[in-house]
């Protein structure tokens, strides 16, 4: 096994401990990041993604005493997910949501993948994985995406 075989197994393990042990802010920021990294999101800016989630974050009040971390979060995330499977990321974060965070986590990635109130067919095939993996009844995903296509 070479060096750099060895580096890949220890990044890979370090980033299964983080979304194993993840808490329900990490898991709401988390999500909005995996939106942000599917291939069909708008501009593909990290620098705009970040400032979108963390203000997401900031105008949510179960950060209210977090402020400070939020940012780091969202880099910490930004900078491990390389792949461009967003499902194990999805799936680890869904397990680690109340079910009443649920339709936030769904909404803070239908808003980071709608910013212009859009929703494009590759949009919606992306959510409506979003909206399976995080439990969400199409009926209240379609609610959630006309809400926002209407604010824009």
């Amino acid at each position: 096994m070479g060096a750099n075989d060895k580096h890949s197994e220890e990044i890979e393990a370090y980033e299964e401990n983080i979304i194993e042990n993840l808490t329900v802010n990490d898991a709401l920021i988390l999500i909005a990041v995996c939106a942000a990294n599917e291939e069909t999101a708008p501009d593909n800016n990290q620098i705009d993604d970040t400032k979108r989630i963390t203000a997401l974050a900031h105008d949510h009040p179960i950060f209210i005493d977090l402020l400070d971390s939020i940012e780091p979060s969202v880099n910490k995330f930004m900078n491990m997910i390389q792949d461009t499977d967003m499902v194990k990321y999805v799936m680890a974060a869904a397990k680690a949501l109340k079910p009443e965070y649920n339709e936030t986590a769904f909404t803070w990635a239908a808003m980071i993948l709608m910013p212009d109130g859009i929703l494009t067919e590759t949009r919606k095939i992306i959510l409506d994985k979003y909206a399976l993996l995080l439990n969400i009844d199409q009926d209240d995903a379609q609610n959630i995406l006309v809400k926002i296509s209407d604010q824009k």
